[in-house]
């Protein structure tokens, strides 16, 4: 009796050390599969901050399937579940059903940015912020002077949706509406409204990654309110507007700012000195007053210069800071003291 005694505690002692040891099997494994992949072989896939769920809890058949063979063999004893572009919508919500698909997400390549076992970047991706952007687009074309915040600090998902959208260019909002999510939309309120801005054409005048002149505007549009008169310096506003506004000193079809047949866009605008820039009397997005007409033009010292302007169905008046009241009308030349 005695020397079953002794035998059975040395079994229960052998038991106990074989189960501290980790030799039993599963014993240094997390649930998944029973040789625990990333506990065991495979710890390299688990080392990174962001880890694939399946990969963290070390449930590699989500993934992969045993084909029966030895593992590992010269071919590899496991398969992935099902085909590569494939395999992603078996657990994730992958299907296109917008009108504009990111090409990888179009073509199951979800791969192309996502590592699928692990990344020190979050939602596994490859690579940080924009550099993942600049393994396809060119960064060359993101590059310039004056260059939208959210692209200078490589934060392309806070306007573009990476996987698809109903908007052109993967565009998370249509138009302005993307634009206010950050901007003031306060810019397109007043009596008159720019027709780009009322529309919500921003880009129609401001380019969205960057550009080589300020406030990311597509052409030249000086800061200065006096400068000499030519046309490159209004580059920007003759995308839309005739470029022959200021050229004739008198017309009858070139601007309805005339007194009779005298231009008086070419009287603000065309001198060799200090010739009006279009912002001395315009707002480009909206004013208080009618024709996008300043109530105050600001940058003279401590003293902004006010404008207060009346519209006629012929003409208008102006009375402002910088001469006496003036009246023009189209059909009857005013003449002013």
């Amino acid at each position: 009796m005695k020397q079953f005694l002794i035998y059975g505690l040395c079994g229960l002692l052998f038991l106990a050390w074989f189960l501290a040891s980790g030799t039993a099997r599963g014993a240094d494994r997390l649930p998944g599969l029973p040789d625990g992949c990333g506990t065991r072989c495979h710890k390299s896939k688990v080392r990174e901050q962001f880890v694939h769920g399946p990969v963290a809890t070390d449930d590699c058949i989500a993934c992969h399937r045993p084909t029966g063979k030895p593992h590992p063999d010269e071919q590899g004893a496991f398969r992935l579940v099902g085909e590569r572009e494939k395999l992603c919508a078996v657990c994730h919500e992958s299907k296109a059903t917008k009108k504009v698909v990111h090409p990888p997400v179009a073509e199951g390549d979800c791969l192309a940015c996502h590592d699928v076992h692990q990344s020190p970047y979050p939602m596994q991706l490859k690579a940080p912020g924009a550099d993942l952007c600049f393994g396809c687009h060119n960064a060359k074309d993101f590059s310039a002077k004056h260059g939208h915040a959210p692209v200078a600090a490589g934060h392309c998902t806070r306007c573009h949706d990476p996987h698809q959208s109903d908007n052109p260019a993967l565009l998370k909002a249509p138009g302005a509406q993307l634009c206010f999510s950050c901007h003031d939309k306060a810019l397109t309120e007043g009596v008159s409204v720019h027709k780009p801005v009322a529309e919500g054409r921003c880009t129609d005048c401001h380019a969205p990654h960057g550009s080589p002149f300020p406030s990311m505007l597509k052409g030249e549009y000086p800061e200065e309110f006096y400068l000499p008169y030519k046309q490159a310096n209004f580059e920007l506003c003759f995308r839309c507007h005739t470029r022959e506004l200021a050229q004739d000193r008198r017309t009858d079809t070139l601007t309805g700012f005339r007194n009779g047949d005298f231009n008086l866009h070419y009287v603000h605008v065309n001198r060799s000195d200090k010739g009006r820039s279009c912002k001395t009397c315009h707002d480009p997005h909206a004013a208080g007053q009618l024709r996008l007409i300043k109530e105050r033009i600001p940058g003279f010292g401590s003293w902004d210069i006010p404008i207060h302007y009346t519209k006629t169905d012929t003409g208008g008046t102006c009375v402002v800071g910088c001469h006496k009241p003036k009246s023009y009308d189209r059909l009857r030349f005013v003449t002013n003291p």
